[in-house]
């Protein structure tokens, strides 16, 4: 589950526009490579993407549109055929006849002043989720493995903005992401539709002598991601920074995930095999980075990059 912290609008290409709108047309197609596809056999998969509308309505706000369709490749590992031994009832192994996933989107952007929202959808066609079927003659051993389902359709939507009072200087996001995916678990049809919140508060606070400290928090509700129900998990990070010789030297402090809250136990649903995953690894860490930069000065060699000159014609 991917999670969006930005806003994607900021970053396209374009030229600042006053007064009314006015709007930029762009599309790329990309040629992706070779998948293995579904029987062992090479096949070509070709991904039109970053298909956009941007406008520019008045000089602090943005907006924009973007269209994707694209296919993810297989990963090989899902691909292997070995089976391994979990215990007297479980096998797991992979799949070597699954298909890439197709992948459509449907982006909406918008930007004001410190503000942005975003709302995306998406549909998933083929979707590579992990299953359960029988393994024998009486059907007691059951193989987990990976399968292309049907379709799984999801929404996620964002709005956030950040502030600056005095030293403190706090962003905040805010989203819900919303899948409808039916699976068919215990002699009958489950929806995995419960949705999931997240909640981002990221803190930069300037202390005299030019230290900077971060405080970052994110808490995310348990809910439903493909046929699995994950727990709620949650984290809290802090980072102190000061540089020193002209931006030459700096040394960072950190301290990540300082509660050891962000592990989420998952639950694995498919027709009549439960499967209860426990994260029980410990993601608390402290880091010393002690940093020196060797001709810190801009290498006047330097070049631009070889689209500029195409980009700015926009």
């Amino acid at each position: 589950m991917s999670v969006p912290i930005c806003l994607r609008a900021a970053n396209r290409v374009g030229r600042e526009a006053y007064g009314f709108c006015s709007a930029l047309w762009a599309a790329r197609s990309v040629f992706s490579g070779g998948y293995w596809c579904g029987g062992g056999l090479p096949c070509l998969c070709l991904s039109f993407s970053s298909f956009y509308r941007r406008a520019k309505c008045f000089p602090p706000c943005q907006c924009g549109i973007s269209v994707e369709n694209k296919c993810a490749s297989v990963g090989y590992e899902d691909l292997d055929g070995t089976v391994d031994y979990i215990n007297r009832f479980t096998l797991e192994g992979g799949n070597p006849f699954l298909k890439h996933e197709k992948i459509h989107s449907l982006e909406l952007m918008g930007a004001w002043r410190q503000f942005f929202a975003q709302v995306a959808y998406t549909y998933k066609k083929d979707p590579i989720m992990y299953i359960a079927r029988p393994s024998g003659n009486d059907g007691e051993v059951k193989l987990v493995t990976k399968d292309n389902l049907a379709e799984v359709q999801g929404l996620q939507a964002f709005v956030g903005g950040q502030f600056k009072a005095g030293i403190w200087q706090p962003r905040v996001n805010v989203g819900i992401m919303k899948q409808w995916l039916t699976i068919d678990y215990s002699d009958a049809r489950k929806s995995m539709g419960k949705p999931v919140a997240l909640v981002q508060l990221q803190n930069a606070i300037h202390l005299p002598y030019d230290i900077w400290m971060n405080v970052d928090r994110q808490w995310m509700s348990a809910g439903n991601d493909d046929n699995t129900y994950q727990e709620q998990s949650s984290y809290l990070n802090a980072k102190l920074y000061k540089a020193f010789f002209n931006n030459r030297f700096s040394l960072t402090l950190e301290a990540n995930d300082i509660f050891n809250k962000d592990n989420r136990d998952v639950r694995v649903m498919s027709k009549d095999v439960t499967i209860q995953r426990f994260s029980t690894i410990s993601n608390r860490t402290f880091m010393l980075t002690l940093q020196y930069t060797f001709n810190a000065t801009r290498d006047r060699y330097r070049g631009q990059g070889a689209g500029k000159n195409e980009l700015n014609r926009f």
